[in-house]
């Protein structure tokens, strides 16, 4: 079995695209494997996105507008998974190809039309998304990306159990599909694996 965790922007269309390498990745894998999707934020992560995508760094405006619409659209990711995880993914998927890729502005009339176009229970989706419990989920979401030291958008972290490894992989989400692949067979080693990582 394998497990990945993939930590996101929900709003950018570079962390869809990686999203999409991975689903291409385990398609065709035999091995049980559990994709979870996490997006995330916290300062840190903030301040590299800003450098990463050539944004001003001293622009508190321009910062605290971009940390509130991550944050709220997190909590909308969370609340759209717990109509279950393809709920959750498709609502993910389109948000980040509508903002992302279509440059269209995020708002709550954008959330409510991607909930109609996936057939999601938008008054489920209403409660869940003013409930305690949402931002407790996140809360939790980002405890664990900082366990496993995520301090950019787009990481990832493998945990393949029946290899001889016995802790998790950290690499970039946008690593070749042909990494994804190795780290995902059984056969891998600690040694083999420091292999990969220098192409």
């Amino acid at each position: 079995m394998v497990e990945i965790y993939l930590f996101v922007n929900p709003l950018d269309e570079l962390c869809l695209l990686s999203e999409q390498r991975f689903l291409e990745a385990i398609e065709h894998e035999e091995t049980k494997v559990y994709l979870k999707l996490i997006p995330i934020l916290n300062p840190l992560i903030i301040h590299h996105y800003l450098i990463d995508n050539n944004y001003p760094t001293n622009d508190l405006v321009f910062r605290n507008h971009l940390i509130e619409t991550v944050y709220s659209a997190c909590l909308d990711v969370k609340a759209a998974q717990l109509q279950g995880k393809k709920m959750g993914r498709k609502f993910l998927f389109h948000l980040q190809n509508l903002v992302g890729k279509e440059k269209m502005a995020y708002s709550d009339e954008l959330v409510d039309m991607i909930l109609t176009k996936i057939n999601a229970d938008r008054e489920t989706f209403k409660l869940d998304r003013q409930s305690k419990l949402i931002k407790e989920f996140f809360k939790i979401d980002q405890q664990i990306a900082n366990e496993m030291g995520i301090n950019r958008f787009a990481k990832a972290v493998i945990f393949n159990y029946d290899s001889t490894r016995n802790f998790g992989v950290l690499i970039d989400a946008f690593s070749s599909t042909d990494l994804i692949k190795q780290l995902l067979k059984v056969e891998h080693t600690q040694t083999n694996y420091a292999k990969l990582l220098e192409h």
